[in-house]
C-alpha cells in the first residue's frame, strides 16, 4: 500500500525492482550512519564529561535490539 503511494506520488505506474533495492541500500546506509554517529556521540560525551547519558544509551541499545531481532525473526520465518 505504501508502495502504490509512493508510485503515484512520483508519477510511476509500477514500482520496479531497482527503485526498491535502492529504498533498501538507503535505508541500510541511514540506519548504520546514524549508529555510527549515535556511538560517537556517546563516547564523547562519556570521555569528555565523565558522564552517562542515559538517553543515548537506550536508543542505541534499542537500535541494536531491534536490528538482531529482526535479522533472527526474518532468518527463522524465511
Amino acid at each position: 500500500m505504501l508502495d502504490d503511494l509512493i508510485a503515484a506520488l512520483l508519477g510511476m505506474d509500477a514500482l520496479d525492482e531497482r527503485f526498491i533495492a535502492h529504498r533498501h541500500r538507503s535505508s541500510r546506509l541511514a540506519l548504520g550512519v546514524g549508529v555510527v554517529v549515535l556511538a560517537v556521540w556517546f563516547n564523547y560525551e562519556l570521555i569528555a564529561h565523565r558522564r552517562i547519558e542515559v538517553d543515548l544509551l537506550v536508543t542505541l541499545v534499542a537500535i541494536a535490539v531491534t536490528k538482531v531481532a529482526s535479522m533472527l525473526w526474518l532468518a527463522h520465518t524465511d
